[in-house]
């Protein structure tokens, strides 16, 4: 291959439409087969089939760049406040959660957002009641101690 015609990988998210031009294509057939229809890329400034129009438009990297910033923010939050901030952490799914299931209907996909803040929900209650689980089961042990007569 010549110094020129290095092949990039664009990510398995981007697509690059094949030109007439480029060597490896030829019949209109193929340049057909991996071409999308126009009407298959969504425009920024359109409302495809009544659609709400997304906020935000990105790929596998820009969620994974999202996860990064609000771990981050989590860790940070959590440092400046000598790690008290992780008591509210439960609370955080329900409230976010009930937030997307009131909006559901506003979103691009109705559905998933309401199957993820179901998941985000749960996930939070699962989690504080592990926690008063743990705490019954400590008072409990503690009583347990003071009625044998371990702790005076």
């Amino acid at each position: 291959m010549s110094p020129g015609n290095e092949i990039v990988d664009l990510g398995p998210e981007d697509v690059r439409p094949v030109t007439p031009s480029e060597p490896g294509v030829s019949s209109e057939k193929e340049r057909a087969a991996t071409q999308p229809p126009a009407e298959a890329i969504p425009s920024s400034n359109s409302n495809i089939e009544g659609l709400p129009r997304a906020t935000f438009f990105g790929n596998a990297y820009d969620l994974t760049a999202l996860g990064a910033l609000v771990s981050g923010i989590l860790v940070l939050g959590s440092c400046l406040t000598c790690n008290t901030a992780t008591y509210c952490l439960p609370v955080l799914p329900i409230a976010l959660g009930v937030v997307g299931l009131v909006a559901a209907n506003q979103s691009v996909d109705a559905r998933r957002t309401r199957i993820w803040s179901w998941i985000g929900i749960a996930a939070g209650v699962l989690l504080i009641l592990l926690a008063l689980a743990a705490v019954v089961l400590y008072v409990a042990f503690v009583v347990l101690l003071v009625y044998l007569g371990e702790l005076e």
